[in-house]
């Protein structure tokens, strides 16, 4: 795959263990000038901080966050940055896990039309407290969603970054630089559990 670069921009990666997996999800922010080490220190701190305060406690005990892996995508020899959890950081929901391919869809939207101007991320660490047949609690999803707004902004949640969505191919083709927009929502379509199969065990290393 031909490397696509987003100037100014970065990509964070918060990777867990969940239940003996390896499981991920991704963020982008743009800076406002050039990229620098300080500022993604400074995005991996916020995002750890994020973490403890807002996801821990929606996150069973069998859920560990194990490091913020960041990467600036300006070029494609652009540094990376990594900031490393503690033994302590895993989820605090004493509900038993749900099977690791069980998850909901949260949706990002930008300002744009099509496919190319929304993202996502699929949860991580849900439990048997948190649903009820088919559907998870709307409690849960609200506090999720109100979890990922308080990311939203210039500025507002790390000064200089801005979180986005980056889209890389267009009509199936790598574009010569990727499309960035600024995410202007985030929520949950429905509340009905989605499935990730890769995050089966054996499937997601």
């Amino acid at each position: 795959m031909p490397f696509v670069p987003a100037a100014n921009t970065c990509l964070a990666e918060l990777r867990y263990i969940w239940q003996g997996e390896k499981v991920e999800n991704t963020l982008y922010f743009e800076s406002s000038a050039d990229m620098t080490l300080a500022l993604m220190s400074d995005l991996g701190d916020a995002l750890l901080s994020w973490w403890r305060s807002e996801i821990a406690i929606l996150q069973t005990a069998n859920t560990a966050l194990k490091e913020i892996f960041i990467t600036d995508l300006t070029t494609a020899t652009s540094p990376t940055f990594t900031t490393s959890a503690t033994t302590t950081d895993v989820g605090t929901n004493g509900s038993a896990d749900l099977p690791n391919n069980t998850t909901l869809a949260i949706s990002f939207r930008s300002a744009g039309r099509g496919r190319s101007s929304r993202g996502r991320n699929y949860i991580i660490g849900l439990s048997e407290s948190q649903v009820d047949g088919n559907l998870v609690h709307g409690a849960v999803a609200s506090d999720y969603g109100d979890a990922y707004n308080a990311l939203m902004g210039a500025g507002l949640f790390v000064a200089g970054l801005e979180w986005v969505i980056v889209s890389r191919f267009s009509g199936g083709a790598p574009r010569s630089t990727a499309l960035v927009q600024p995410v202007t929502a985030a929520f949950f379509v429905d509340t009905v559990i989605d499935s990730q199969r890769r995050r089966l065990p054996g499937r997601g290393r």
